[in-house]
């Protein structure tokens, strides 16, 4: 009896836990342009690799911006705790951290991707490296494209599925960056130089810490909201409250803006804020000019992608062209910071190969 033939175009995350899940009766073969699996994998969670975020189903999806009910399906057939509960069970130990954020408990993501490829292995998976591929080949029966957004390029994600997309048909909700910093008019000088704010954008907001860069800010709080805001950011203000924790900030009327200022924040950013004229009394409305996201080469995660509206949302199969499926971070679905992207690569990797394994079970 012949084998099905299955291509991944992706050796990232959610290819390598499709290539997991699918039989060992079928011919697995994984595509990568890589020398290796996992590129971007061994940079998430700083080296650390936060695999998932142990939370409920309800709760995650708050944590997902946008097209949370297309990934509700998966999420709900493949959870967090079923992420766990894989990982330990092919030889990762997990830890929690604050915010239920999940590690593995030797805190290096090499581990993680090292499971992960020798599991598939040892289920007859084969990987093909330093393999771009520019067509889609019909000999094999299904071809699942898990090849990433366009952030961090130099790992392999370059927006080649996009093309295959287009290819078939699909349309492509154009990409920008997320969880990524903001470009400000800032003087040189004090990068890394964190402080504790709110800052909102429109009507969006979040509280956390927000970090200097020679160019612009970064950090969590920044984070947050540039994977919540829509629309551009050039020529909008952030409005900034740097004192957050306090209802009613004192200062002493006699202190000139940069001492008053000091009472409350690290010295390079009370000079900043005198010399740009800001008065004290509004250290909890500090408005700033925003530039731009930062370059969509850096961001943590890609906005964006093939549009879910053409996706079966329980299989992941293109509703455009048979035996043809998108998983991970190609799709225009991705989640706040805290070990959400991979859950949802991990997600719709198991949809997808569980569609592909009980073809009469789709939809």
């Amino acid at each position: 009896m012949k084998k099905m033939k299955i291509a991944i175009i992706g050796a990232g995350a959610a290819g390598l836990m499709c290539a997991c899940m699918l039989p060992v009766e079928y011919d697995v073969t994984v595509f990568d342009g890589n020398s290796d699996a996992g590129a971007k994998l061994l940079l998430t969670g700083n080296g650390r690799c936060n695999i998932t975020n142990l939370v409920s189903v309800d709760e995650f999806l708050k944590s997902v911006p946008r097209n949370a009910e297309f990934l509700t399906p998966s999420l709900k057939a493949f959870t967090p705790a079923d992420t766990v509960a894989f990982f330990e069970g092919i030889g990762i130990s997990t830890k929690i951290e604050n915010n239920n954020r999940v590690f593995p408990a030797v805190d290096k993501a090499k581990g993680v991707r090292d499971a992960l490829k020798k599991h598939a292995l040892s289920r007859g998976v084969n990987f093909k490296f330093n393999t771009i591929v520019r067509n889609i080949d019909t000999s094999f029966d299904v071809v699942i494209i898990a090849t990433g957004g366009v952030s961090f390029p130099n790992t392999g994600s370059t927006g080649d599925g996009y093309l295959f997309a287009k290819q078939f048909g699909h349309d492509i909700v154009p990409p920008r960056p997320a969880l990524t910093g903001l470009l400000l008019e800032i003087p040189t000088g004090f990068m890394g130089t964190s402080v504790h704010v709110s800052a909102a954008i429109g009507d969006v907001s979040a509280v956390g810490d927000m970090m200097f860069t020679k160019d612009g800010v970064s950090g969590p709080v920044i984070f947050k909201l540039t994977s919540l805001i829509n629309g551009p950011v050039h020529g909008r203000e952030m409005l900034i409250d740097f004192v957050p924790h306090i209802d009613r900030p004192v200062f002493d009327a006699k202190d000139k803006p940069f001492y008053a200022f000091r009472k409350y924040l690290p010295d390079k950013v009370a000079n900043w804020l005198a010399a740009r004229g800001d008065k004290p009394a509004d250290i909890k409305s500090i408005r700033v000019p925003i530039r731009d996201f930062m370059d969509i080469k850096t961001a943590t995660v890609t906005r964006g992608g093939v549009d879910v509206s053409q996706i079966d949302a329980n299989t992941m199969q293109s509703k455009l062209a048979s035996n043809v499926y998108f998983i991970g971070e190609v799709l225009d679905v991705d989640g706040l910071s805290g070990g959400f992207n991979l859950q949802i690569a991990f997600s719709t990797a198991v949809a997808c190969a569980r569609a592909v394994s009980y073809p009469s079970a789709k939809g």
